[in-house]
């Protein structure tokens, strides 16, 4: 299912799409028609939405029915111009890219991931090493919010989704972090999780390559950044890129000799995350303390 809805906070008119996405119509008169929502599949079509149909609801019967749903505008390629697929609502033409789609998205949401600190790992253990971050940061007292393709989590509240991940998917669950009041959102991207392009225009504070032993930022950059690229994050000016270090795999030594390596490095890999988004080291101990202390 691939909708959002609920969480938008931006609603678009025929004309703000034809504007800044380069779409065609020929509803000439439809530019006030305003959308409240985007579906790229008929079961999640609802009243005000944009559909925007996959290959396989690139017919007639696919448009009347999400007519009937309550869908507001269609979007369709370019390339069934001239099928006669146009109903009674307006139907826009267009080749979005998987940027552009990922900027549709997060316009619809209100840009949620400017409202976030948002931690990226990649990799094999991409999600389990998450989970070991997500569970610092509440540690810290961050409320978090945590993408996996085992489970996603808003706050407490697990959410019920479909994997792999779309942009739109990715825009909305955003969205209902900042909703809830996260301040910190962690996400595990592997190819389990996130479809190729689902990261568009996701902005990302802090990302690192799950791998074994420790790190060295230049050597790890280039895998990385290609990694990233698959799903459509970028690496940018202000992104830091994390490693386990010498230090980070001290701390979480001292934290608990008994974890076994792969438990202590995930733990090292995290607390280096954390100090890259600022958390200073004493902070980063107490709250290792309490936690032990705890268990």
């Amino acid at each position: 299912m691939s909708a959002l809805s609920e969480a938008s906070t931006e609603h678009l008119t025929i004309a703000d799409l034809r504007e800044r996405y380069g779409l065609t119509t020929n509803a000439k008169f439809a530019g006030k028609v305003t959308v409240t929502s985007i579906a790229d599949d008929l079961k999640s079509v609802m009243p005000g939405a944009l559909f925007i149909p996959g290959p396989q609801d690139l017919n007639a019967d696919a448009v009347a029915q999400a007519e009937e749903q309550g869908a507001y505008a269609v979007l369709l390629p370019t390339s069934v111009q001239d099928d006669g697929l146009e109903g009674s609502i307006p139907v826009l033409y267009g080749d979005l890219s998987a940027e552009e789609m990922g900027r549709l998205a997060s316009d619809m949401a209100g840009h949620p991931s400017n409202s976030v600190a948002v931690f990226l790992v990649a990799g094999d253990d991409a999600v389990e090493q998450g989970a070991d971050l997500a569970e610092l940061l509440h540690v810290l007292g961050n409320p978090v919010g945590q993408i996996g393709y085992r489970h996603s989590v808003s706050l407490e509240r697990h959410l019920v989704e479909e994997y792999p991940l779309s942009a739109i998917d990715v825009q909305r669950i955003l969205a209902v972090f900042v909703e809830d009041g996260a301040s910190a959102v962690v996400i595990g991207a592997d190819d389990r999780t996130l479809s190729p392009g689902a990261l568009e225009s996701v902005i990302t504070d802090v990302c690192a390559l799950d791998e074994p032993g420790i790190g060295d930022e230049d050597a790890i950059r280039p895998s990385l950044k290609e990694t990233l690229e698959r799903y459509g994050a970028k690496l940018r000016e202000r992104t830091h890129i994390a490693h386990r270090t010498v230090e980070s795999d001290d701390m979480a030594h001292h934290y608990d000799g008994q974890l076994d390596p792969a438990s202590s490095g995930r733990l090292s890999l995290a607390i280096a995350m954390v100090m890259k988004a600022g958390v200073r080291k004493g902070n980063i101990k107490s709250a290792l303390r309490v936690s032990k202390e705890m268990s």
